[in-house]
């Protein structure tokens, strides 16, 4: 352990000495204590809590990121470049208590910038929100619906198989089957049948039904909805929302935004273990209302404090740092400092793209190389001509860029699909067991593999060793 110190002392200094490093921190300094002067939110609490905790932490983080990345390249490759690498290696120390040292000196400098930043972020908000001047009703409305940490409970789907299966006999019977596989009609027929079951005419009405997990309301409970209108610009639907539990109902009327999440508190709730949710469509404007099947309308009740959920945000981060880090020092170990400063480019350009990643990752092949196949011809079509079908080559190329986008998503799930700081900035619940999962994943397991493979290099690698002239 005394080497592994040692080696991460060295590090530290080495990296705290680096421009980029120090110019990236100042810029995280001004990210923590100025930039919540300049934000500008709706002019609620709530508005002003999100904007504040997804840009300032989510700017931190992003600097951060960029920071621990070009350390960790810099801990091995920059000093292969200088040749100070190679006065550690001829000592005898092993090769991977090299690699954690060095890593050991990124996670102390991320811990102590990650808490300045969440420091930072919490007691700025807490300033923004004195100067605010807003109402204690808007204050405490706020505390309850997003400077919280709340459960979201969703209703189950209805089962549509029956008339996915029934339309789908139905089409190809009468030969309007689309050129497509029949996993992919069966799954666009299932969404337009979810579709439906989700719309509300005019003077109609929709429930969703939902399991409370310990048998009561446990606290106010939170319904959550967001819906579109078949009649553009109008502004508000008016509706009836409609809360039983235990034969009790619980009432309010709603002016339905759409496009726009609203949230009701009901309070003073009896226990039950099943709450029903009714959403009433009175008729204005004509509107038909369309809902999201599985995020249109939600419960939501509380599950934590937001201190709590805070810490669990921030401890989050820090592992994917700690993720980083090690993939920092990986790279440069397997490649030169310009090599591996580029791939660390391209590995933050794909993470900022990681929501079309993940959402191209999930489509089937099929679809994929039938959708993108055709921008690969080279002839254009005018008026009513047919499209010529793409070549093999352009069917080829897209059957190759899919297989990437599904190889780049396995390999960085763990990154792709962190969500931490959007929600906390909505009052999420941080699940404690979903932290100590990425725990493992992030903090013990990828490192280790990462640092089994940079100690084999480092140990197998021709270093030259530096001149005695």
């Amino acid at each position: 352990m005394s080497q592994i110190a040692a080696i991460a002392l060295l590090a530290l200094r080495h990296v705290l000495r680096s421009r980029v490093v120090l110019v990236l921190s100042a810029l995280l300094f001004a990210a923590a204590f100025l930039l919540p002067l300049a934000l500008r939110s709706d002019g609620t609490p709530e508005g002003l809590i999100r904007i504040h905790l997804a840009y300032v932490l989510g700017l931190g983080s992003f600097l951060l990121t960029l920071a621990t990345l070009w350390a960790g390249c810099a801990a091995v490759a920059q000093e292969a470049d200088e040749k100070t690498l190679q006065m550690l290696l001829v000592k005898p120390v092993s090769r991977l208590r090299i690699w954690l040292g060095k890593w050991l000196a990124l996670l102390l400098l991320d811990a102590a910038l990650l808490a300045l930043v969440g420091a930072a972020a919490a007691a700025t908000l807490q300033l923004q929100l004195r100067r605010g001047n807003f109402a204690p009703e808007a204050l405490a409305g706020a505390r309850q619906t997003t400077l919280a940490a709340l459960e979201t409970l969703r209703a189950p789907l209805p089962d549509v198989e029956a008339d996915v299966r029934a339309e789908f006999e139905r089409l190809r019977a009468g030969r309007r089957l689309p050129d497509a596989p029949e996993a992919t009609i069966l799954q666009a027929l299932r969404r337009t049948a979810l579709a439906r079951r989700y719309a509300i005419a005019p003077g109609e009405s929709l429930t969703w039904t939902f399991a409370l997990p310990d048998g009561s309301a446990a606290g106010p409970l939170l319904v959550q909805f967001r819906c579109d209108s078949s009649v553009p610009g109008a502004a508000d639907v008016r509706g009836t929302l409609t809360l039983g539990l235990a034969g009790q109902t619980f009432a309010r009327d709603v002016r339905a935004m759409p496009g726009t999440v609203q949230t009701l508190a009901f309070d003073g709730l009896p226990a039950a273990p099943v709450a029903a949710a009714t959403f009433s469509n009175a008729g204005a404007h004509d509107a038909t209302l369309f809902f999201d099947p599985e995020a249109g309308l939600v419960l939501r009740r509380p599950a934590g404090t937001f201190a709590g959920n805070y810490l669990r945000a921030l401890a989050q981060l820090y592992l994917r740092l700690a993720l980083f880090a090690a993939v920092g020092v990986a790279l440069g170990t397997l490649f030169s400092m310009p090599v591996a400063t580029f791939l660390t480019l391209v590995l933050i350009v794909v993470l900022q793209l990681s929501g079309f990643i993940v959402a191209a990752a999930q489509v089937d092949r099929a679809t994929f190389v039938k959708s993108v196949a055709p921008f690969g011809r080279n002839s254009h079509v005018h008026g009513d001509e047919t499209a010529p079908a793409p070549s093999a080559a352009a069917r080829a190329a897209a059957a190759g860029l899919f297989y990437a986008y599904r190889a780049t998503y396995l390999t960085l799930r763990p990154l792709l699909e962190d969500r931490t700081v959007d929600a906390l900035a909505t009052g999420t619940w941080l699940p404690p067991r979903d932290l100590a999962r990425n725990a493992v994943q992030q903090g013990l397991v990828l490192p280790l593999l990462l640092g089994l493979l940079s100690a084999a290099v480092l140990r197998n690698r021709e270093w030259a060793l530096p001149s005695t002239s």
